[in-house]
């Protein structure tokens, strides 16, 4: 994996624990004064992912599926950031805090996913360069 392609996958790992943390305050009710900050680190998160994603695409053995995938997703949990205020107001609003949760936890998973196979095929290459 290219040494940016690996700053990348670190920073989106760096972010979303930040992300969970800060979730994890606004959630218990402790301060919600920390919701912009939680929306911007957000924001940058999945633009990491995005970059993350058509820079894995372009790599030897990348895929643009899954890039495509990654992107998707990135754009659904900005979306469902955004709108979750609005969204099963009252008793059921913890329902789309999960929903949000879930999604991005995904975005580990999926930069996760990307690195392994870039990871991976720069083994299959060395082995047969030898």
């Amino acid at each position: 994996m290219s040494r940016v392609m690996n700053i990348f996958l670190m920073l989106i790992r760096l972010l979303v624990v930040v992300m969970l943390i800060l979730g994890i305050i606004i959630w218990t009710g402790n301060a919600d004064v920390l919701i912009n900050i939680h929306m911007l680190i957000g924001i940058l998160t999945v633009l990491c992912l995005w970059v993350f994603a058509i820079l894995y695409a372009r790599a030897p053995g990348g895929d643009w599926g899954l890039a495509i995938g990654a992107i998707v997703l990135g754009i659904v949990v900005a979306i469902v950031g955004s709108m979750q205020r609005q969204w099963l107001v009252g008793s059921a609003h913890w329902v789309i805090q999960v929903i949000h949760l879930l999604l991005g936890l995904s975005i580990i998973g999926i930069a996760e996913a990307m690195g392994g196979r870039i990871r991976r095929q720069a083994k299959v290459v060395e082995v047969q360069a030898r």
